[in-house]
């Protein structure tokens, strides 16, 4: 069950890395870890539909690089279209924020989150009338030289590709 090792891993990289208060990699700055509260930043948020093949995927690779960001958009402020080079577990703690791609979107509130699957899958984020904040953790290959990469607008909806990454397979490996 090395699925259920690797969510446990990475609820463990959430924790300590949300602790320390950012992102850790050369070409982003790590925020300071004594000015960041200690505790739990974000409890109990449902993260539903987890997307096993991107996790699968990038499990497969001999190491990967987590990035933990509180992220905070203003009211009706939405990320540029973009895509990441691995999968990326997506917090709300406050305000709204939805999410959108070529096939529709979806609006999570406080308490509730998503998984983006990454590799190549374009999207992007829109705050509510009250703004959002939110905790990004990325799970991506060792070196990747950015957690995010500019795309254009997503256009074309893969329904199979995304019903696969979703799909809630209880498989062991």
């Amino acid at each position: 069950m090395r699925f259920k090792w690797i969510l446990a891993l990475l609820s463990a990289a959430l924790v300590v890395g949300a602790g320390a208060g950012a992102a850790i990699a050369a070409h982003v700055t790590q925020v300071d870890p004594a000015t960041v509260p200690v505790g739990i930043l974000a409890a109990h948020n449902r993260i539903n539909d987890v997307p096993k093949d991107a996790f699968k995927r990038v499990s497969k690779l001999d190491s990967a690089d987590v990035f933990v960001q509180h992220a905070r958009l203003g009211p009706n402020v939405s990320t540029p279209w973009h895509t990441h080079p691995g999968p990326v577990l997506v917090s709300v703690v406050s305000g709204s924020l939805t999410y959108q791609d070529a096939c529709g979107s979806a609006t999570y509130g406080p308490g509730q989150g998503f998984v983006d699957s990454g590799f190549g899958h374009v999207h992007r984020a829109i705050a509510g009338s009250a703004g959002a904040d939110f905790y990004a953790t990325y799970v991506l290959p060792a070196g990747a030289p950015n957690h995010l990469i500019p795309a254009a607008e997503a256009r074309r909806c893969d329904k199979d590709k995304n019903e696969d990454e979703h799909e809630d397979e209880d498989e062991e490996d």
